[in-house]
């Protein structure tokens, strides 16, 4: 089997089709299977780069003695893929189990469901776990898990209830954050047009974060993880019922800007949300409202604050 520069020029960046894909990781396997991790990182590269050279018929040393009779263009554009290769390797399982994308195995039958403003939907997974979803959200899961581990990918906002299997990890990705379990009870909020991403634990043990391992956190009941877009994960103590109040048709309010609150009152009552000026906008608001409905929410914040607000259809004016 032969292997071009360019295919895995795309292979290291990530960019390769499935089919692509698949003939490179046969490739790899073919000519050093990779069981063991080399025991320095020179080792590793000259490995990678060992394949390279065989593959493309045209071999390279990477060695400290002096090397004649190379193109320089060549070594300069293999040393690149070689270094990318490696970089994908050495992340070793860590990077094959958590970074690779749903499915992970071609064996899968990939399922996705999703919802829109106002809406939630319960999924029962094959574990017999179950995810709920709140209003615009997305779920992207396989009917049967297959392999070590248990995963799925989320884009929105889901309350989790992972049934307990210390022998496969259940692991949940976001666009940008990593959740890894075993069997727990959690929410995990993950809107792309939030400055966070936030993970709240019922019950059980979650190590959650980005997925740089030094960038994670271990949460226990009672706890809360907050991805924020330019800083460090941080964790802190919560009330878990207060992150999750969507699922039991309340609505808590706890030092949140008025803009934050119209976007999570747009994804649950389905409507839009104007607010008349940049002061409203910033205006920090606190309540907690049970088993009641938009209206009564508005009312409250108007009482609270002095706001005053006005609906037409699906459409609600904020003023002062």
């Amino acid at each position: 089997m032969k292997i071009t520069e360019e295919e895995i020029k795309k292979y290291a960046s990530g960019h390769s089709t499935l089919e692509e894909k698949e003939r490179i990781e046969a490739w790899l396997k073919q000519n050093d299977p990779i069981v063991e991790p080399a025991p320095g990182e020179q080792e590793q590269l000259q490995s990678v780069w060992n394949r390279l050279s065989m593959s493309m018929e045209q071999p390279v040393q990477l060695v400290d003695t002096p090397i004649k009779r190379i193109n320089y263009k060549f070594l300069s554009s293999i040393a690149a893929i070689a270094a990318s290769v490696v970089m994908i390797f050495g992340l070793g399982w860590f990077t094959y189990q958590y970074l690779a994308p749903v499915p992970v195995s071609k064996n899968l039958v990939l399922k996705k469901v999703h919802t829109e403003a106002g809406q939630r939907l319960t999924v029962t997974l094959s574990d017999g776990s179950i995810i709920v979803l709140n209003g615009k959200s997305e779920l992207e899961y396989p009917e049967k898990f297959d392999g070590q581990q248990r995963l799925v990918k989320l884009r929105g906002e889901g309350f989790f209830d992972i049934a307990h299997d210390e022998r496969k990890p259940f692991i949940v990705n976001t666009d940008s954050s990593f959740t890894q379990v075993l069997g727990t009870r959690f929410n995990l909020k993950a809107y792309a047009d939030d400055e966070q991403v936030v993970m709240t634990v019922e019950r059980g043990k979650v190590r959650f974060g980005r997925y740089d391992q030094k960038d994670q956190v271990v949460l226990t009941k009672g706890m809360q993880g907050i991805m924020d877009i330019h800083k460090a994960v941080r964790s802190n103590q919560a009330l878990p019922a207060d992150a999750m109040d969507w699922t039991e048709d309340s609505f808590v309010i706890k030092n949140e800007p008025m803009s934050y609150v119209a976007k999570r009152l747009e994804r649950r009552y389905a409507v839009q949300v104007n607010i008349e000026s940049q002061s409203l906008s910033s205006l920090t608001v606190t309540g907690t409202f049970k088993n009641t409905n938009l209206e009564e929410i508005l009312s409250g914040l108007a009482f609270s604050t002095g706001i005053n607000y006005t609906i037409k259809n699906k459409t609600i004016t904020i003023s002062k």
